[in-house]
């Protein structure tokens, strides 16, 4: 016959398996409620910006349509002169110092967040903003024409595909920074009253903080842009 303490020592033990069930349930309840908190958030910081966001990715748009119409204009030994050139350097591209070649494009990104990142704290943010996303624009266009007008072999249009695809997921979270500047700048002036409150050190810190979060996305956008092509290259070249 089991004694009290035995007794006791059951029901404790069923009590702390009930505790451990009950506080698992709430883990996984938190964890679904800051899923769901998190996606609004998102959505949220989504929708103060989508105007600006739109404005951009239609700017950049634009810019592509103009770089590759561009090409039109140049003679046809330009274009295959401009091809030879490019398809040279994708021939050449395994060759290529890698480990120097990321960190000067994290460095180039790096120069260009930095840019658009002060523009926030100016009124020149939305020109600025708006021509930084219409040059990119241009000039990926006007490579993808040169490809197209150009002749190039199908081998070699399928790696400027490849690389614009990834290039396109690094502009993305460029559009998001300089949708975030421009906000940002909204915010700050539109009221001269209340923009030294505005510009304190916790917006400032916010502000900050995701600015580090597109250099860390941009950065590794840029690692894998860098990497792709000559493993691509290499596996198919």
């Amino acid at each position: 016959m089991p004694g009290e303490s035995d007794i006791l020592k059951i029901l404790d033990i069923s009590e702390l398996n009930k505790l451990n069930v009950n506080s698992k349930e709430i883990k996984q309840k938190k964890s679904i409620l800051n899923k769901k908190t998190e996606k609004k958030r998102f959505a949220e910081y989504l929708s103060g910006r989508k105007y600006y966001i739109l404005a951009l990715s239609f700017i950049y748009t634009i810019g592509l349509i103009i770089g590759a119409v561009l090409v039109k204009n140049l003679d046809k030994k330009e274009v295959f002169d401009l091809c030879s050139l490019i398809d040279g350097y994708f021939s050449g591209i395994t060759s290529i110092n890698m480990a120097a070649r990321i960190l000067n494009n994290i460095a180039l990104n790096t120069a260009f967040l930095f840019g658009i990142y002060i523009c926030g704290i100016t009124v020149f943010s939305p020109f600025i903003c708006s021509a930084f996303c219409l040059y990119k624009g241009l000039t990926s266009g006007f490579i993808i024409g040169v490809y197209i007008i150009g002749g190039s072999t199908l081998f070699h249009l399928g790696i400027c595909g490849i690389n614009f695809i990834l290039y396109l997921f690094s502009m993305i979270f460029f559009i998001l920074a300089c949708g975030e500047s421009m906000s940002f700048s909204s915010f700050l002036f539109k009221s001269e009253d209340n923009f030294k409150s505005n510009l304190s050190f916790k917006n400032i810190s916010l502000y900050s903080s995701r600015y580090l979060l597109f250099l860390a996305l941009i950065s590794l956008a840029s690692v894998v842009q860098t990497i792709a092509p000559p493993v691509v290259y290499a596996v198919w070249g």
